[in-house]
Protein backbone atom coordinates (compact mmCIF):
# COMPACT_ATOMS: atom_id res chain seq x y z
CA UNK A 1 0.00 0.00 0.00
CA UNK A 2 1.18 3.07 -0.98
CA UNK A 3 0.93 6.22 1.84
CA UNK A 4 1.29 9.50 1.33
CA UNK A 5 3.47 11.09 3.97
CA UNK A 6 2.03 14.48 3.83
CA UNK A 7 0.61 17.34 7.03
CA UNK A 8 -2.38 18.42 5.62
CA UNK A 9 -3.77 20.24 9.16
CA UNK A 10 -7.15 21.10 9.43
CA UNK A 11 -7.69 21.77 5.70
CA UNK A 12 -9.56 21.96 3.88
CA UNK A 13 -8.96 19.21 1.50
CA UNK A 14 -11.18 18.79 -1.64
CA UNK A 15 -11.54 15.98 -3.81
CA UNK A 16 -13.30 15.58 -7.20
CA UNK A 17 -13.34 12.97 -9.54
CA UNK A 18 -15.18 11.68 -13.03
CA UNK A 19 -14.61 15.26 -14.85
CA UNK A 20 -14.49 13.81 -18.09
CA UNK A 21 -12.91 17.21 -19.61
CA UNK A 22 -12.56 17.58 -23.60
CA UNK A 23 -13.00 20.20 -26.13
CA UNK A 24 -16.31 18.86 -26.58
CA UNK A 25 -17.69 20.57 -23.41
CA UNK A 26 -16.25 23.53 -23.17
CA UNK A 27 -18.76 24.74 -20.28
CA UNK A 28 -17.93 21.86 -17.59
CA UNK A 29 -14.18 23.05 -18.26
CA UNK A 30 -15.54 26.61 -17.51
CA UNK A 31 -16.63 24.89 -14.77
CA UNK A 32 -13.57 23.57 -13.46
CA UNK A 33 -11.77 26.77 -14.22
CA UNK A 34 -14.44 28.53 -12.06
CA UNK A 35 -13.81 25.79 -9.05
CA UNK A 36 -9.87 26.48 -9.26
CA UNK A 37 -9.99 30.10 -9.19
CA UNK A 38 -12.37 30.09 -6.35
CA UNK A 39 -13.04 27.53 -3.58
CA UNK A 40 -9.98 25.09 -4.80
CA UNK A 41 -7.38 28.54 -3.91
CA UNK A 42 -9.42 27.56 -0.11
CA UNK A 43 -7.54 24.50 -0.06
CA UNK A 44 -4.35 22.79 1.77
CA UNK A 45 -4.56 20.20 -1.06
CA UNK A 46 -6.82 19.04 -4.25
CA UNK A 47 -7.15 15.10 -4.50
CA UNK A 48 -8.35 14.59 -7.96
CA UNK A 49 -9.71 10.87 -8.37
CA UNK A 50 -9.42 9.70 -11.76
CA UNK A 51 -11.08 10.91 -14.71
CA UNK A 52 -10.21 14.21 -15.08
CA UNK A 53 -10.29 14.07 -18.93
CA UNK A 54 -12.66 12.36 -21.27
CA UNK A 55 -9.91 10.11 -22.52
CA UNK A 56 -6.07 10.27 -22.82
CA UNK A 57 -3.96 8.47 -25.43
CA UNK A 58 -0.71 10.68 -25.59
CA UNK A 59 1.54 13.73 -24.37
CA UNK A 60 0.80 15.44 -27.15
CA UNK A 61 -2.50 16.18 -25.81
CA UNK A 62 -1.21 18.66 -23.50
CA UNK A 63 -0.23 20.99 -26.55
CA UNK A 64 -3.60 21.04 -27.53
CA UNK A 65 -5.72 24.16 -26.23
CA UNK A 66 -8.14 22.67 -24.41
CA UNK A 67 -6.00 20.36 -22.50
CA UNK A 68 -3.39 23.17 -22.43
CA UNK A 69 -5.60 25.31 -20.37
CA UNK A 70 -6.66 22.72 -18.05
CA UNK A 71 -2.94 22.32 -17.06
CA UNK A 72 -2.32 26.20 -16.90
CA UNK A 73 -5.20 26.34 -14.01
CA UNK A 74 -3.80 23.07 -12.17
CA UNK A 75 -0.06 24.93 -12.42
CA UNK A 76 -1.48 27.85 -11.09
CA UNK A 77 -3.44 26.43 -8.12
CA UNK A 78 -0.42 24.54 -7.23
CA UNK A 79 1.15 28.21 -7.34
CA UNK A 80 -0.52 29.36 -4.94
CA UNK A 81 0.24 26.96 -2.45
CA UNK A 82 -2.75 24.59 -2.62
CA UNK A 83 -1.32 21.09 -3.35
CA UNK A 84 -2.51 19.11 -6.33
CA UNK A 85 -2.45 15.22 -6.39
CA UNK A 86 -3.71 13.54 -9.76
CA UNK A 87 -5.01 9.81 -9.52
CA UNK A 88 -5.50 8.26 -13.23
CA UNK A 89 -8.78 6.84 -13.79
CA UNK A 90 -10.09 4.20 -16.81
CA UNK A 91 -10.38 7.26 -18.92
CA UNK A 92 -7.11 8.74 -18.23
CA UNK A 93 -5.03 5.62 -17.19
CA UNK A 94 -2.03 6.62 -19.48
CA UNK A 95 -1.40 10.06 -18.14
CA UNK A 96 2.21 9.64 -16.81
CA UNK A 97 3.87 11.44 -13.72
CA UNK A 98 6.70 13.02 -15.93
CA UNK A 99 3.82 14.67 -17.67
CA UNK A 100 2.10 15.58 -14.55
CA UNK A 101 5.22 16.80 -12.90
CA UNK A 102 6.03 19.19 -15.88
CA UNK A 103 3.08 21.33 -14.73
CA UNK A 104 3.77 20.80 -10.82
CA UNK A 105 1.14 18.25 -10.13
CA UNK A 106 1.99 15.02 -7.95
CA UNK A 107 1.55 11.97 -9.10
CA UNK A 108 -0.14 9.18 -6.82
CA UNK A 109 -1.12 5.86 -7.60
CA UNK A 110 -4.27 3.65 -7.23
CA UNK A 111 -4.96 2.92 -4.59
CA UNK A 112 -3.48 5.88 -1.96
CA UNK A 113 -3.61 5.70 1.77
CA UNK A 114 -3.22 9.41 3.51
CA UNK A 115 -3.79 10.01 6.92
CA UNK A 116 -6.00 13.52 7.80
CA UNK A 117 -6.85 14.38 11.58
CA UNK A 118 -6.71 10.88 13.66
CA UNK A 119 -8.18 8.86 10.59
CA UNK A 120 -6.79 6.70 7.87
CA UNK A 121 -8.03 7.36 4.45
CA UNK A 122 -8.13 4.88 1.70
CA UNK A 123 -8.29 6.91 -1.78
CA UNK A 124 -9.20 4.96 -5.13
CA UNK A 125 -10.79 5.72 -8.53
CA UNK A 126 -13.09 3.23 -7.79
CA UNK A 127 -13.21 1.02 -10.85
CA UNK A 128 -11.77 -1.87 -8.64
CA UNK A 129 -14.58 -2.10 -6.49
CA UNK A 130 -17.34 -3.37 -9.44
CA UNK A 131 -16.66 -6.99 -8.83
CA UNK A 132 -19.18 -7.89 -10.90
CA UNK A 133 -17.82 -6.26 -13.98
CA UNK A 134 -16.03 -8.96 -14.87
CA UNK A 135 -15.25 -8.81 -18.36
CA UNK A 136 -14.41 -4.70 -17.88
CA UNK A 137 -12.13 -6.26 -14.97
CA UNK A 138 -10.28 -8.06 -17.48
CA UNK A 139 -9.75 -5.53 -19.95
CA UNK A 140 -8.24 -3.20 -17.59
CA UNK A 141 -5.97 -6.02 -16.45
CA UNK A 142 -5.18 -6.55 -20.38
CA UNK A 143 -5.22 -2.64 -21.49
CA UNK A 144 -2.85 -1.86 -18.61
CA UNK A 145 -0.58 -4.50 -19.12
CA UNK A 146 3.37 -2.91 -19.17
CA UNK A 147 3.73 -4.66 -22.76
CA UNK A 148 0.63 -3.57 -24.31
CA UNK A 149 0.60 0.08 -22.93
CA UNK A 150 4.06 0.35 -24.57
CA UNK A 151 2.91 -1.09 -27.84
CA UNK A 152 0.15 1.01 -27.83
CA UNK A 153 2.42 4.15 -26.72
CA UNK A 154 4.01 3.46 -29.29
CA UNK A 155 1.52 4.14 -32.34
CA UNK A 156 1.32 7.64 -34.42
CA UNK A 157 -0.72 9.92 -32.22
CA UNK A 158 -3.54 10.39 -34.59
CA UNK A 159 -3.69 6.80 -34.76
CA UNK A 160 -3.99 6.75 -31.19
CA UNK A 161 -6.82 9.36 -31.15
CA UNK A 162 -8.71 6.95 -33.21
CA UNK A 163 -8.61 4.20 -31.24
CA UNK A 164 -9.76 6.35 -28.20
CA UNK A 165 -12.69 7.13 -29.96
CA UNK A 166 -13.60 3.43 -30.98
CA UNK A 167 -13.09 2.32 -27.57
CA UNK A 168 -15.46 4.95 -26.26
CA UNK A 169 -18.03 4.45 -28.69
CA UNK A 170 -17.58 0.79 -27.75
CA UNK A 171 -17.66 1.23 -24.07
CA UNK A 172 -21.03 3.27 -24.83
CA UNK A 173 -22.87 0.52 -26.37
CA UNK A 174 -21.73 -1.50 -23.39
CA UNK A 175 -22.94 0.30 -20.42
CA UNK A 176 -26.55 0.60 -21.72
CA UNK A 177 -26.11 -3.37 -21.42
CA UNK A 178 -24.96 -3.37 -17.66
CA UNK A 179 -27.23 -3.61 -15.16
CA UNK A 180 -26.86 -1.21 -11.85
CA UNK A 181 -25.35 -4.09 -9.82
CA UNK A 182 -22.42 -4.62 -12.35
CA UNK A 183 -21.14 -0.87 -12.24
CA UNK A 184 -21.92 -0.31 -9.02
CA UNK A 185 -19.04 -1.07 -6.05
CA UNK A 186 -19.82 -4.34 -4.50
CA UNK A 187 -20.78 -4.90 -1.17
CA UNK A 188 -18.17 -7.04 -0.48
CA UNK A 189 -14.99 -4.89 -1.67
CA UNK A 190 -16.15 -2.01 0.09
CA UNK A 191 -15.82 -3.77 2.87
CA UNK A 192 -12.49 -5.23 1.90
CA UNK A 193 -11.03 -1.95 1.31
CA UNK A 194 -12.19 -0.81 4.47
CA UNK A 195 -10.58 -3.72 6.24
CA UNK A 196 -7.26 -4.43 4.69
CA UNK A 197 -7.21 -2.19 1.36
CA UNK A 198 -7.71 -3.07 -2.66
CA UNK A 199 -5.78 -5.49 -4.86
CA UNK A 200 -3.25 -7.27 -2.41
CA UNK A 201 -2.33 -3.37 -0.83
CA UNK A 202 -3.09 -4.48 2.34
CA UNK A 203 -3.05 -2.29 5.62
CA UNK A 204 -3.30 -4.47 8.84
CA UNK A 205 -5.34 -1.80 10.78
CA UNK A 206 -7.64 -0.97 8.11
CA UNK A 207 -9.26 2.55 6.89
CA UNK A 208 -11.59 4.68 8.73
CA UNK A 209 -12.66 6.13 5.17
CA UNK A 210 -12.90 5.10 2.02
CA UNK A 211 -13.11 8.11 -1.12
CA UNK A 212 -13.66 7.11 -4.60
CA UNK A 213 -15.31 7.99 -7.60
CA UNK A 214 -16.27 6.08 -11.29
CA UNK A 215 -19.71 4.85 -10.47
CA UNK A 216 -21.44 8.44 -10.21
CA UNK A 217 -23.41 7.67 -7.54
CA UNK A 218 -22.35 10.46 -5.02
CA UNK A 219 -23.28 9.34 -1.40
CA UNK A 220 -21.37 9.79 2.07
CA UNK A 221 -22.89 6.99 4.05
CA UNK A 222 -21.85 4.74 7.43
CA UNK A 223 -21.13 1.36 7.06
CA UNK A 224 -20.40 -1.16 10.00
CA UNK A 225 -16.47 -1.28 8.75
CA UNK A 226 -15.86 2.68 8.66
CA UNK A 227 -18.00 6.00 6.22
CA UNK A 228 -17.66 5.81 2.80
CA UNK A 229 -17.72 8.65 0.56
CA UNK A 230 -18.36 8.34 -3.50
CA UNK A 231 -17.90 11.64 -5.63
CA UNK A 232 -20.38 12.42 -8.09
CA UNK A 233 -19.48 13.03 -11.88
CA UNK A 234 -19.02 16.78 -13.48
CA UNK A 235 -21.66 17.84 -15.52
CA UNK A 236 -21.71 21.91 -16.96
CA UNK A 237 -24.38 22.49 -14.67
CA UNK A 238 -23.14 21.54 -11.48
CA UNK A 239 -20.56 18.86 -10.20
CA UNK A 240 -20.37 17.13 -6.63
CA UNK A 241 -17.31 17.85 -4.81
CA UNK A 242 -16.02 16.16 -1.20
CA UNK A 243 -14.70 18.15 1.32
CA UNK A 244 -12.92 17.43 4.93
CA UNK A 245 -12.32 20.00 7.09
CA UNK A 246 -11.06 20.47 10.98
CA UNK A 247 -12.04 16.32 10.91
CA UNK A 248 -15.54 17.21 9.57
CA UNK A 249 -16.51 15.48 6.03
CA UNK A 250 -19.15 16.86 3.07
CA UNK A 251 -20.11 16.17 0.21
CA UNK A 252 -20.95 19.65 -1.50
CA UNK A 253 -22.46 20.96 -4.30
CA UNK A 254 -20.92 23.79 -6.87
CA UNK A 255 -22.87 25.23 -10.00
CA UNK A 256 -21.73 27.77 -12.73
CA UNK A 257 -21.22 31.55 -11.18
CA UNK A 258 -24.11 33.53 -13.19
Amino acid sequence: MHYLDADFGEGPVWFISDLHLSPQQPALTRLFQQFCETRAQEGQALFILGDLFDYWVHPEQSRESAYAQVFTRLQQLAATGTRVFVMVGNRDFALSQKLLANFDLRFIPDPCAIHLGRQNILLTHGDQLCWNDRRYLWFRRVIRHPVIRLSIGNLPYPWLQKLASGLRRGSSQELQKKTSQMTDAHPLAIQKALRQGIAGNQRDNGFDVLVHGHTHRPVWEETRDGWRMVLGAWSPEAAGIGRWSAGHWSLEKITPIP
